[in-house]
């Protein structure tokens, strides 16, 4: 059953693609910042509105303060603002062109929106200039005030109107009334009682009904003026008929006379209102230019572009991690293979950074060969820690060997540019500085590189030697060889132990490999080899690519060595390259795990080299 993954274990992850972690951030970042680059820079201007009726509302005919609703009022005044009536009447204001363009213009650079639990209504106008936003606010404040005073006008005016109509036709029966009397008592000239007695009548009946609007019809001083009324009644029954006429003409006459002057009073006050009538709208804030920009949000955006880039980084990191079949931790390799991690190489950088990230970023398959010496343990950057990791290397090997007589491994990787021939260089020169004789051979006969490396021949060599065109004494490189080769002569000279390596580079590069390698007379090479050397090192080709390897491991080796490089290859070539090492015959020691950072390992083991080299410094 696998382990959770740790805290640890995600942040090695993460670190492991860090390059591809801050590549994706870093265009995350720079898109931002070109889209808001790209954004018009809009400027806003803010006015504050009071929707509230005047105290004088009230002294308005028909007005009704118990009838207003605040807040219905403002969610409908919210909707008046936006119409296209205020915005038209804003465009014209602002010396737009009349017509649908203008009005489209207007509407979209404002919105209103109410403030909560209040009747103030907050305007907002944008545009590309902090005066134009200003002028916008101001535009759409003065048309909504005209269209709510003319709003408000137009129903005191039509009040005013009706009463106005209403009087008139009041004075009409007025004057012809007083015309019917007058012409009725010229044709009976002795008439009078009668008119006398309606006036009273008359005068009683409009003192009952302002009683009645106090009292109720029991009341004793209504049951009085009822006795009244009839008494003034019963005279008028007594009178000749044209009395009675005359009368009834009168009493109608003198209700008119009320109601005519009723009518006046209101006409007056109505006169009285239209002329004093208010809006509804009061500017609280008045809109000002605002110098400081609402968009683009160059703050806000970068912070969004910033969690965007750190969540995409991260969810493209573990994708990876989880597209990946490589094995990049020493647990995981044990657990795969069945056999054990030999040693850990950390990765070694170049003094030539260019090379560096050619093969870090690029996928360079080699270092120059510039690059490559300045990566040998030769180079005192790495006399330290460097160089016990290829002690601990070798002390594994012997362990699993388990002799104290010569050896011969073979140094190779399941697939090309895992760090083969860096390891075993340095494993070479280590044992070198050890004071073990050690042999190094180039047996990549189809890519050879350690005659480049240490800037000697190539020829003869083992091809050579195998096919019997040379003896291996007369071909083998000593110290005085190299040192007068491409690498730096200070460095060799202070390097302890250089007289102990010798080296034999690959030869005349043949076409038929397998060929020589399989016939080649082993059994009498190896015993001359390992009477003179403790330590025989082959550097081979990768196992997948050639068979090459499983020839030196069949007829020269104790063991094979696979160097593997964390997270460069898919895991299952791993274990075939185990499977066909197995199929002929040969043995593997186990793996050297190549071009570890202390960061991608584990915490048992992540600062192991800086603590020798704090330990040894002290």
């Amino acid at each position: 059953m696998e382990s959770e993954l740790t805290l640890y274990d995600y942040w090695r992850i993460i670190n492991r693609r860090k390059w591809v972690a801050l590549l994706v951030f870093a265009v995350t970042i720079f898109s931002t910042m070109f889209y808001t680059r790209l954004q018009p820079t809009v400027y806003r201007s803010q006015s504050l509105i009071k929707i509230k009726p005047p105290a004088s509302y009230a002294k308005m005919p028909g007005a009704d303060l118990m009838d207003y609703d605040p807040w219905s009022a403002v969610a409908t005044e919210l909707k008046v603002i936006t119409s296209s009536e205020i915005s038209e009447r804003a465009a014209a204001k602002l010396g737009l062109p009349s017509g649908a363009a203008s009005i489209n213009e207007v509407s979209r650079s404002y919105k209103v929106e109410r403030l909560q639990e209040s009747n103030l209504i907050a305007l907002y106008a944008f545009s590309s200039d902090p005066e134009r936003a200003a002028n916008i606010a101001t535009a759409v404040i003065d048309a909504y005030k005209e269209f709510d005073l003319e709003q408000k006008s137009l129903q005191a005016r039509k009040t005013l109107q009706d009463i106005s109509s209403r009087k008139d036709e009041v004075e009409e029966n007025l004057r012809s009334l007083e015309r019917q009397k007058q012409n009725f008592v010229e044709r009976n000239p002795r008439t009078g009682l009668g008119s006398a007695l309606a006036n009273q009548l008359a005068d009683l009946e409009i003192r009952k009904r302002q009683m009645l609007e106090k009292y109720t019809p029991n009341h004793p001083d209504v049951l009085s003026l009822d006795q009244r009324i009839d008494v003034v009644q019963s005279k008028l029954e007594e009178i000749p008929a044209q009395e009675v006429q005359l009368a009834r003409i009168s009493r109608e006459l003198r209700m008119q006379e009320d109601l005519y002057t009723t009518l006046n009073k209101q006409y007056e006050e109505a006169k009285l209102g239209v002329s004093s009538i208010v809006s509804f709208v009061s500017v609280v804030n008045k809109p000002v230019p605002d110098q400081a920009p609402v968009s683009p949000n160059r703050a806000l955006n970068m912070m969004a572009g910033s969690v965007l880039g750190v969540f995409l980084a991260v969810v493209l990191v573990f994708l990876l991690e989880n597209l990946d079949v490589s094995i990049s931790t020493i647990e995981d390799i044990e657990n795969f293979i069945k056999l054990p991690v030999l040693g850990i190489i950390p990765n070694i950088l170049s003094e030539k950074h260019l090379d560096n990230w050619l093969t870090q970023v690029f996928k360079k398959e080699r270092y120059t060969v510039d690059a490559f010496r300045s990566v040998l343990v030769v180079n005192r950057r790495y006399a330290t820690g460097i160089i016990e990791s290829y002690h601990t290397l070798r002390t594994n090997i012997m362990s699993q060997l388990n002799t104290k007589e010569s050896v011969s491994l073979v140094f190779s990787s399941a697939g090309a540019a895992e760090g083969k021939t860096l390891t075993a260089v340095n494993f070479a020169l280590a044992s070198a500085h050890s004071g073990m004789r050690t042999l190094l051979i180039d047996a990549d006969l189809r890519r050879p590189a350690i005659n480049q490396i240490f800037g000697t021949r190539k020829e003869p060599g083992l091809s050579d030697v195998l096919t019997g065109r040379s003896e291996w004494r007369d071909v083998v490189l000593e110290s005085a060889d190299f040192i007068m080769g491409g690498l730096d002569y200070d460095q060799l000279m202070r390097f302890p132990g250089i007289e102990n390596l010798k080296i034999l580079n690959c030869g005349t590069q043949p076409d038929n490999v397998i060929d020589i390698l399989d016939s080649a007379n082993w059994r009498e090479l190896m015993p001359d080899l390992k009477s003179e050397f403790d330590l025989i090192i082959f550097d081979a080709p990768p196992v997948l690519l050639f068979a090459d390897s499983l020839m030196l491991a069949k007829h020269a080796s104790d063991g094979v060595v696979l160097v593997y490089k964390a997270g460069k290859i898919a895991r299952g070539a791993l274990k075939r390259a185990k499977e066909q090492i197995g199929g002929a015959n040969a043995r593997m020691v186990g793996v050297v795990l190549n071009g570890v950072r202390a960061s991608e390992m584990g915490p048992q083991y992540g600062n192991y080299y800086y603590d020798y080299k704090n330990y040894v410094s002290r």
